[in-house]
Parts: structure tokens; C-alpha cells; sequence
């Protein structure tokens, strides 16, 4: 629901904007959807079949089908609340930049010089650099993974996680906008310059056209990254092992988000207050919840 919500709101901000989406990356991304909930539909039905549904076959099958459900929501939701992020960028509400870096002064983080020394450091740039590109590869496999294993209660929560966190997220970030530690210290690469390059020219109002094959992580505060990263923590506890592995990835990850990521330390500390924000509300939600008589949390079960 939350979902089609933001759906109908970019297509009416869109259409009285004068703004649209590039046709070829709207197809693109509607296939994929497509057949991701084609597989899932598939898979249940022959899931349910009676000479299917009772053997491990079915079990398996099932799975894979809320694998595929997931898979579906999660390529469809990112890319809503994508073309969202950019259309409330255009909104240029006065930017946060001057008072994020007297906020990281005031920790006693200096930017530029922790930026020099990482790069005056070609392992330990290249360590994080990795850390940091791992958040789209565990983006798709915490939730197999987790799918695989029959743990639809930790994928039901951490689809509502990723949800309620972007949703949060915007509305964070909408009125109080900032273009980052890149473009504010002016130090970067031009490849790091470039990876926001979208930020003034839609505040400026002068992209009329998203193309949803190249869009940039534009929010600075705060920090998804440092969100997600603990989201994938959280997610992974089923597992010791997986949970030992997601901590020192996540926790490298987190690390490397000042410098890979352009963010402010203080951004950092605002992912951390995203993410437990986020999972306050659930428990909440959760615990409003009447229970389920019957339910087992270990049979997978439709999102």
C-alpha cells in the first residue's frame, strides 16, 4: 500500500510538474518487475499443487516464490521512491551544508584531512571502496538468503525495515537538504563529483526527464547506508554465522560512508537514528498486533 501510495503521488507530482521518467528505463524496470511476480505466481501455483504441496519440493518451491515476491517489491519500491527523492529535490529548500560541517567540527571529525589520508592510502581506499559497493550486492542477497532459508518472519521484517526506512527517510530529508561532503569541502575526485552531479541541476530545475538506469543516492542526512547497513545486521541474526559476517561487513561499510559516500560524520550518526527510529515503530506496530494462533514463524509464508 505504502508502496502504490508514493506511486500515485510521483505520477500526479510528475504530471504537474511538467517531468517525466525516460520511457525505455520505465520498461525496463516494469519487465523486471513483471517477471520477478510472474516466477512468484508461478512457483506458488505449482507449490499448491496436491502432489506437490506436502513433499519438500513444495517447501522449496514456496520459497523461492517469496524470494521472487520480495524481489519484485523490492526492484518496484526502490525505483518509486527514487523518482520521489528527485522530485523533492526540486523543492531547494536552503541547504544544510554549513551547519552539517560545524556539527562534524563540533565532533571533532575533520573531513578533509580523514578524506586525504584515506586516499594517501591506496588499500585502505580500495577496502572501503568494496565495503561501500556491498550495499547493492547485500540489498539482494540478505533477503535470499534469508528467503532460501525459510525465515519468512526476518524477511517480513526486513522488508517492512527497508519500507518504513525510506519512507522516513525522505521525509528527513526533504526540508533539510544538503549536497554533501564532496561538493562542500571540494576535494573529491571528479569520478566521486560526478556521482552527485544531479543534485544542483534539480534544485536548479533544469532536469525535466529521470532516467531510472542512472539514478544517484542524492540524501545526504541521513546516512542510508549506515541505515541499511544495520538492517542487514538485524536481518541476518538467524544465522550465527551470516550474523558474524554481516557485522564486520556492515561495520567496514559503515566506516567507509564519510569518504566513499560524501557523507558528514553527522550523517553517519543520523543513519543510526534512522534505523533505530525504524525499528522502534515496528516493534510498536508489532506489539499492537493481536497475535496469530498457529502461526510458525519458520514456514514461509507470503509477505
Amino acid at each position: 500500500m505504502i508502496a502504490l501510495g508514493f506511486l500515485v503521488l510521483d505520477s500526479i507530482w510528475l504530471a504537474a510538474s511538467g517531468r517525466s521518467v525516460a520511457h525505455a528505463s520505465l520498461v525496463a524496470i516494469g519487465r523486471a518487475v513483471a517477471m520477478l511476480a510472474g516466477i512468484a505466481l508461478i512457483l506458488s501455483l505449482i507449490a499448491g499443487m496436491p502432489r506437490v504441496t506436502a513433499t519438500s519440493r513444495g517447501l522449496h518451491y514456496r520459497r523461492l516464490a517469496l524470494v521472487a515476491q520480495c524481489g519484485a517489491l523490492l526492484v518496484a519500491f526502490t525505483n518509486i521512491m527514487s523518482v520521489m527523492s528527485y522530485l523533492m529535490i526540486t523543492l531547494a529548500p536552503p541547504l544544510m551544508d554549513a551547519r552539517l560541517a560545524e556539527l562534524d567540527k563540533l565532533l571533532g571529525f575533520d573531513w578533509p584531512q580523514v578524506y586525504n589520508w584515506v586516499r594517501a592510502r591506496p588499500a585502505v581506499t580500495l577496502i572501503l571502496q568494496l565495503a561501500y559497493a556491498s550495499g547493492l550486492a547485500q540489498l539482494l542477497l540478505v533477503p535470499m538468503l534469508t528467503g532460501l532459508a525459510g525465515r519468512a518472519e526476518h524477511l517480513r521484517e526486513f522488508m517492512s525495515n527497508m519500507i518504513l526506512s525510506c519512507t522516513l527517510l525522505l521525509l528527513i530529508a526533504a526540508p533539510w537538504p544538503a549536497a554533501g561532503a564532496y561538493v562542500s569541502f571540494g576535494v573529491a575526485s571528479a569520478a566521486e563529483m560526478a556521482s552527485v552531479s544531479h543534485f544542483n541541476v534539480l534544485r536548479a530545475g533544469a532536469m525535466q526527464v529521470f532516467d531510472l538506469a542512472h539514478v544517484q543516492g542524492l540524501v545526504s542526512i541521513p546516512s542510508y547506508h549506515t541505515a541499511m547497513a544495520l538492517i542487514f545486521v538485524q536481518t541476518m541474526r538467524w544465522t550465527r554465522t551470516g550474523f558474524v559476517v554481516a557485522c564486520l561487513l556492515n561495520l567496514a561499510m559503515i566506516l567507509s560512508t564519510p569518504t566513499e559516500g560524501g557523507h558528514y560524520l553527522v550523517d553517519v550518526v543520523g543513519g543510526v537514528g534512522l534505523w533505530a527510529l525504524t525499528a522502534g515503530l515496528l516493534r510498536v506496530c508489532r506489539a499492537a498486533r493481536p497475535p496469530v494462533l498457529g502461526q510458525h514463524v519458520a514456514q514461509p509464508q507470503p509477505l
